[in-house]
């Protein structure tokens, strides 16, 4: 890190916008700190991390007022450093200075709230244990369209942008299309919702406590007592929840109104900590939620046949389970939405020339994204094509951040900030269109999972892609094989056939990225065609209509059989 700079604790990765409009300010960008990062070290290291630069400047941005439930938290990790200095920079860039001696007494609120937390997790735990032996209830839907109540549980701040913006959007947007009065409950504004859409406001609690994993079940208890006690939301027609780590609201909701509930299946979000991220230190009570909340569910909504396999080993019956593929919204993912000067002015923002071809990767930079194999593949074709890069004028556009952009900024080196990579920050998902349109070439280079278990994902960035009608170059993984068959594999010399969507190349196999990435260069023409292709199926089969469709005749056909514990 350099010296004389500031360093800024942050929560979660800022907003690109948010970011710029801070650096502006401060007049220098500060060293990036994040909490996730902090967490994974041992405490002794984190400590000696927060202490190396004694005398310096600490600033807390906060980029969304619910944020400010993580202050205590921030403030008492920058109290045990040895700045010089805390500010607090507030959502309107306002400038506000902490003492040790306010820190320390939000450190006595953090520790109120940690307790508070512990108690949440022990009454849901003795809920949880109820609900895994009590019947789901019989509930039907009625034949008229009515309301939805949709939950979004997740316990999360600042994130603008990334695939899960894009899903919740597109099927709260198709029921409201399909006619149904949605209600939207949740902690933070939505984004990309239809003006139809009811917002009610669910107030997390004001302070975090530790161990953070404890928070969610406070928030599961504040969740189910606010939609109780409102005055706004009226007995709906169904439920919908996204499942989110350590929730079940939605099964108090439906058991409260005597409605069914529709569950959005991911995959577990416990097993996802566990091998992905940090994992959770009440493993076995998270799974207790999930289990509850599969079993109390009367239709489960998944992405993948590898997940209903998941689903079905866990005890759920098929014809509770609805399939669908993630899908796009081809209104807002449209590459007719932007003028020339759109599309020019963007390229300017970055420093790309009007007439590069630029290829790009979306995304938030996750365990399974395979950035990092990207990065790996522009490193190779920098020392070994510089002179191709040159006469094509080759751009490689990185948009988002996340867990792995620390290995794409290692593996590009020198390259991060040369005249061939831009990396943009993140984000927000509505801007992300305009990037996919400015682009020539669009990059999904998704990775088997670590542990060898089977990759469930449905990338939405895949769809949305598609939908814009350039050349793909993805891997030949799972779902996304099937979504782009039939496909162009270089490695395997098929050729090129008329009908092909998109070039396929082995997963984590960086060669063929780079072959792939080159003959998509090399042949505008045929990269033309298949992106048309690509575009032609996604509207025809992978369209949020479609998917909200099957949920809805999933929903109807299930409320018709006898309702059974699994």
């Amino acid at each position: 890190m350099s010296e004389g700079k500031p360093r800024a604790l942050v929560g979660y990765p800022l907003s690109s916008s948010y970011r710029g409009h801070l650096e502006d300010m401060l007049g220098v960008s500060p060293d990036y700190l994040s909490v996730a990062d902090l967490r994974r070290m041992p405490i002794f290291r984190m400590i000696k991390l927060l202490c190396s630069r004694p005398g310096e400047t600490l600033l807390i941005p906060l980029e969304d007022i619910n944020s400010l439930a993580l202050l205590p938290v921030l403030e008492t990790l920058s109290a045990a450093s040895l700045a010089r200095r805390i500010e607090v920079i507030h959502p309107d860039l306002s400038r506000e200075p902490v003492s040790r001696f306010t820190a320390m007494i939000h450190f006595y609120r953090m520790l109120k709230a940690s307790i508070a937390s512990c108690q949440s997790a022990s009454r849901c735990q003795k809920e949880l244990v109820e609900l895994l032996h009590t019947s789901r209830i019989d509930a039907s839907l009625q034949s008229k369209i009515g309301t939805v109540l949709y939950l979004k549980t997740n316990l999360w701040f600042g994130v603008k942008a990334g695939g899960s913006v894009g899903h919740i959007a597109g099927v709260v947007n198709g029921l409201v299309d399909k006619g149904y009065d949605v209600q939207f409950a949740a902690a933070e504004e939505p984004v990309m919702l239809r003006d139809a859409v009811r917002f009610l406001h669910i107030s997390p609690p004001s302070i975090f406590g530790l161990p953070s994993e404890l928070n969610y079940y406070r928030f599961q208890e504040q969740f189910v007592a606010q939609i109780i006690k409102s005055q706004e939301v009226l007995k709906p027609a169904f439920i919908y929840q996204r499942l989110s780590v350590a929730n079940y609201t939605g099964v108090n909701i439906s058991r409260y109104f005597g409605v069914p509930l529709v569950l959005e299946y991911n995959g577990s979000e416990a097993w996802i900590a566990k091998n992905w991220g940090n994992p959770l230190r009440y493993h076995d009570l998270a799974v207790m939620a999930e289990d509850a909340a599969l079993g109390h569910a009367h239709l489960i909504v998944t992405i993948s046949d590898v997940l209903k396999d998941e689903l079905q080993g866990r005890g759920v019956a098929p014809e509770r389970i609805v399939v669908y593929p993630n899908c796009v919204d081809p209104y807002v993912f449209s590459p007719d939405r932007f003028s020339d000067d759109k599309i020019k002015n963007l390229r300017a923002k970055h420093n790309i020339e009007s007439n590069a071809k630029v290829v790009t990767f979306v995304g938030t930079f996750g365990q399974w994204h395979g950035a990092e194999i990207l990065a790996k593949a522009v490193r190779t074709i920098a020392e070994t094509k510089e002179e191709w890069l040159k006469e094509n004028k080759v751009h490689f556009l990185f948009v988002g951040d996340g867990l792995k952009m620390p290995e794409v900024i290692t593996e590009l080196g020198g390259l991060a900030s040369s005249s061939y990579v831009t990396l943009t920050g993140l984000v927000e998902q509505q801007k992300a269109p305009l990037y996919l349109a400015a682009s020539d070439i669009l990059v999904s280079p998704h990775v088997s999972n670590e542990d060898g278990s089977r990759f469930f994902g449905s990338p939405t960035k895949l769809f949305e892609y598609m939908s814009m009608a350039k050349g793909i170059v993805a891997s030949e993984l799972e779902q996304i094989a099937d979504v782009l068959s039939p496909g162009l594999n270089i490695d395997k010399n098929n050729g090129y056939r008329l009908g092909d969507l998109a070039i396929l190349v082995e997963p984590g196999n960086v060669k063929q990225l780079i072959d792939g990435i080159c003959f998509a260069i090399d042949n505008p023409a045929v990269t033309q065609m298949l992106g048309e292709n690509a575009q032609k199926k996604a509207l025809q089969h992978y369209t949020w209509e479609h998917h909200v469709a099957e949920i809805i005749k999933g929903l109807k056909k299930v409320c018709e059989l006898k309702v059974k514990r699994h």
